[in-house]
């Protein structure tokens, strides 16, 4: 039997192990802490890429994938030395080792300054990083999944072939119909082909992580029609208060961890650039990541989250030591069982 043969074999049977372990990689419904007041660990992007891996193989066969087609992708996706590689780092019970796999990623993460501690700023990276990757891994599948002609791009047809030309000539312009979705992709589409390349269909997938202000000024106004009273495009103090305010409050509350937080009178005067008393999209896109955090803003909240509950000398960095004293915060996904909260603790927001 060849060695290219028996990879595959074996690679075969490390992810059926992993699929039918106990291994369990589903996001806890609970909250981290009572006074996070969100769902944090829902969005939290994973600390070990190999984590990340196995959820993307177990998503292949959520997804029905035929085992030969999956197997003769793992050269582009997931190698065989991946897979072998898990093999490595799972115990005789089937879960993951997460001590030796501290052990390992520590070094990585200690990069700047290598000091044998592990700063904010380096977790943040790292995480970030990991953030980046799914973000790019999600926007592929659909790239992949949407293109029919194989140019690498996705034409407004190719996305939602649902609507026909009659739903794109009339462009009602209400949450979800053909016009709506029209102007979101033309935003999207920077070099106005009419076709979404794979950075624009980032954006148009995630306007929360876009770097093109356009998309992020759309989606601000957007949002805020459907939730302005005087139906103008603009808040005034009152809408801000009461249906922003809160929202910027909790994650500001949660980052700088008891510091002081501005009143809504105070944030809202320093928002409105042009005195004119009323909040546009543009003026709140310094605040976007509070109001409607992406998965960057959550690798920043998740980096604050774990700094909190291992740094326990509270010196704002953290050694080897106490991150193996708390596997468990590091891994919540793979150790979720028996671990998440009552089912009537409600968030707040």
């Amino acid at each position: 039997m060849s060695k290219a043969v028996v990879y595959i074999l074996i690679a075969t049977a490390v992810l059926f192990f992993i699929f039918m372990s106990p291994l369990n990689l589903q996001k806890p419904k609970g909250r981290p802490n009572r006074r996070f007041g969100y769902k944090l660990l829902e969005r939290a992007p994973n600390l070990d890429p190999l984590v990340t891996n196995i959820e993307k193989e177990i998503e292949k066969k959520m997804y029905h994938e035929p085992a030969p087609r999956m197997l003769s992708n793992l050269d582009s996706t997931t190698s065989v030395s991946d897979v072998i590689e898990t093999y490595q780092y799972l115990t005789s019970g089937g879960k993951l080792n997460t001590t030796l796999r501290l052990i390992i990623l520590f070094p990585l993460l200690d990069r700047e300054p290598k000091d044998g501690v592990i700063g904010f700023n380096e977790l943040e990276a790292w995480i970030t990083q990991r953030a980046i990757e799914r973000l790019d891994y999600l926007t592929q599948v659909e790239l992949d999944s949407k293109d029919k002609n194989g140019d690498l791009a996705i034409s407004f047809k190719e996305y939602l072939p649902q609507f026909s030309e009659k739903d794109m000539e009339k462009k009602e312009m209400g949450y979800g119909e053909a016009g709506w979705w029209m102007e979101r992709f033309e935003v999207a589409d920077i070099d106005h082909n009419r076709l979404l390349n794979f950075t624009e269909l980032k954006d148009f997938l995630h306007p929360e992580d876009s770097k093109n202000q356009e998309m992020l000024k759309w989606m601000l106004k957007d949002r805020l029609m459907r939730m302005d009273n005087g139906n103008d495009g603009k808040l005034n103090f009152n809408e801000f208060e009461g249906r922003l305010y809160s929202t910027y409050e909790s994650y500001m509350n949660f980052e700088i961890n008891g510091g002081h937080v501005p009143s809504p009178k105070d944030k809202f005067v320093k928002l409105d650039v042009n005195k004119d008393k009323f909040l546009s999209p543009e003026e709140l896109i310094p605040i976007l990541s509070y109001l409607y955090p992406g998965e960057e803003a959550y690798a920043k909240y998740f980096t604050c989250y774990l700094m909190n509950e291992a740094d326990d000398n509270g010196d704002g960095k953290l050694t080897l030591q106490e991150m193996l004293d708390h596997e468990f915060t590091f891994y919540n996904t793979v150790h979720a069982d028996g671990h998440q909260e009552s089912d009537d603790d409600h968030d707040e927001l």
